[in-house]
């Protein structure tokens, strides 16, 4: 047998004869603890996400046909001033933005820090000093989850509206790079969402929270729009341009919609590790 298969992990190296001895992979595995790419895996497996993606390509589907209708309406005045998909995009994403995404969002996010709550789990990854790398998992799960969301969104709208109307692909552009925002948008909620259910420990406290926010963001979008681009439950309404579509190619104001989301997820991140690191 060799001095490698003799190690014992609970002493290490330090044990055997040869102190300069190279150390296993196995044992060099084991001293690094969990990684993030692992916490990001679990995550991924364990949170139970189907009724989401069926709630979300519902919910965008009225959204879409509520931007149809309106093109279908008007499609002589639209055709006049050759508007083609802004057309659809104004009314398809009003009400996902203000009040469907928020929502779905944060409930997706609830529920599963709610699970961890249930289960002591934050208390055991404190008791390991692993409370980092889960809440780093949750944050790339977070991300992947928000792109998907905005991802399901998006081709709804192309399919509405290369398949339906007939418009050309080649003006889709500005669309397409607004989902660099919008996922940004729905990430940052996702992640104040977490931070709140690190706190609040139950689904129903969290959702509360979250559902005067959104509320709240929703008065600032009609009374506020300015003011209400820098609040977090609004940040999907501002990147989405609804307000004033004539900025929908504007690279000034996606570029500054970013920059809000990005800081929004900072804050938020900054948010969930510490209130995880207390949480119980």
């Amino acid at each position: 047998m060799t001095y490698a298969n003799t190690i014992d992990p609970m002493t290490g190296p330090s044990a055997g004869p040869d102190r300069n001895h190279a150390v296993p992979r196995a044992y060099a595995a084991a001293r690094r603890g969990p990684s993030v790419r692992a916490a990001f895996r679990w995550e991924t497996r364990k949170a139970g996400n189907l009724w989401y993606w069926i709630a979300v390509v519902l919910f965008d589907a009225i959204g879409m046909f509520n931007g149809w209708s309106q093109y279908v309406d008007y499609r002589a005045e639209f055709t006049e001033q050759g508007v083609t998909w802004a057309a659809v995009w104004g009314q398809a994403i009003l009400l996902p933005s203000m009040v469907f995404m928020p929502m779905l969002t944060a409930a997706f996010a609830a529920q599963i820090e709610a699970n961890e709550h249930r289960g002591r789990n934050w208390r055991r990854l404190n008791a390991v000093g692993a409370a980092d790398v889960a809440v780093a998992g949750k944050m790339l799960h977070g991300l992947t989850a928000s792109l998907l969301t905005v991802l399901v969104f998006e081709a709804e709208f192309i399919l509405v509206g290369r398949l339906a109307a007939g418009f050309d692909l080649a003006d889709l552009g500005p669309f397409l790079i607004r989902g660099v925002p919008l996922t940004l948008s729905v990430w940052a909620i996702m992640t104040l969402t977490q931070a709140a259910g690190a706190k609040a420990e139950s689904f129903a406290g969290t959702m509360s929270v979250m559902m005067l926010l959104t509320i709240g963001g929703c008065a600032l979008s009609i009374a506020a729009p300015a003011v209400a681009r820098a609040y977090p439950l609004a940040l999907i309404t501002g990147a989405s341009a609804v307000r004033d579509l004539a900025d929908v190619a504007d690279p000034v104001s996606m570029l500054v919609s970013t920059i809000v989301a990005a800081t929004w997820v900072a804050i938020g991140a900054l948010l969930f590790r510490r209130l995880a690191r207390r949480a119980v």
